[in-house]
């Protein structure tokens, strides 16, 4: 889904009149987030599911009396626009200084954990974790694979460093999950582009540790062919296609259609080049058994012919 719309608070719209309360159970015009909270509706179902997730946002933190309260974990997540793949969206996440409790109700989860100065941040006018504690606390409390794409996309677009991080787990060092989160700390990449490049380091790296990311690809003389999600040094390219790429890499006057002849025929020269170049998709890392499999014809094949070595340079 494609949002048309920023989510900001000027789209709630509270406390309607009895008589367009009564219109709107009829046309349904007004989307309910609570009581006296409403979206129009035209705006929330143009929306993606993470912008929906920031107005519910902004109506419970305008809700909750204690002014200390942030808005933390997932929910900051969706406040810094970082992607938050198959991680449930049902619940505003809160947190208010403390040690040790919380509370889940209906619609929002309420942590309480130590919050320092250091920690929380102010954004569109909201109180909520800065981006390395925001990454912290989802990768105490949610599965590897889910916090390293959250992780990730923080690195990529420089929201955090990796010295941010670390300074992070320091203060955080008796927290509950807080080996995990140095687990993932440690493997977060920012050379990765996307969920879908993530989510496929994280699946292979076990499997092939010798796996190269984000490589630039060059031929005899040093031109560069280009640039490539994942590289092994047998003389074999793997590429996430996650069809994202075409719409969002366009060079200036350039179509959709243009950019997948332009890929076509850079796929072409690394293929003249010597290299195997094999393409996996979302339906493929949901059966990584029959990807590595794959992987490892294309590596044996790659081996018997001798493919190019070393004709690459690692990413900047």
């Amino acid at each position: 889904m494609t949002s048309n719309f920023s989510p900001h608070r000027g789209l709630l719209v509270r406390n309607l009149t009895s008589s367009q309360r009564r219109a709107n159970r009829r046309k349904r015009e007004f989307v309910q987030l609570r009581r006296n909270c409403y979206v129009r509706s035209d705006v929330w179902e143009a929306l993606t599911p993470e912008h929906q997730h920031v107005l519910r946002t902004f109506d419970a933190i305008d809700s909750v009396q204690n002014r200390s309260t942030v808005v933390s974990h997932v929910s900051a997540a969706a406040m810094w626009g970082l992607p938050i793949w198959d991680l449930p969206l049902d619940r505003v996440h809160l947190s208010r200084p403390g040690n040790g409790g919380g509370r889940t109700e209906r619609s929002r989860t309420i942590h309480v954990a130590p919050l320092s100065p250091s920690d929380v941040t102010r954004k569109e006018g909201v109180a909520l974790t800065t981006p390395q504690r925001t990454i912290v606390d989802i990768a105490r409390t949610v599965p590897f694979e889910h916090a390293v794409v959250v992780g990730d996309a923080a690195l990529n677009r420089s929201l955090v460093s990796k010295t941010d991080l670390m300074k992070c787990l320091e203060r955080a060092v008796n927290r509950n999950g807080i080996e995990a989160a140095r687990r993932v700390v440690e493997f977060l990449d920012g050379r990765s582009e996307s969920v879908g490049e993530s989510r496929s380091r994280v699946l292979l790296h076990t499997e092939f540790p010798g796996m190269h990311v984000q490589a630039r690809v060059v031929d005899e003389r040093g031109a560069v062919l280009a640039r490539v999600d994942f590289l092994f040094d047998e003389g074999v390219i793997g590429e996430f296609d996650g069809r994202v790429k075409y719409s969002s890499h366009l060079r200036p006057g350039e179509t959709s259609a243009d950019a997948v002849v332009r890929e076509k025929l850079r796929e072409d020269a690394l293929r003249e080049a010597g290299w195997i170049v094999i393409r996996w998709t979302w339906a493929d890392l949901a059966h990584p058994e029959r990807l590595i499999q794959r992987i490892r014809r294309a590596l044996d094949e790659a081996y018997r012919q001798q493919r190019p070595t070393r004709l690459w340079v690692p990413a900047a």
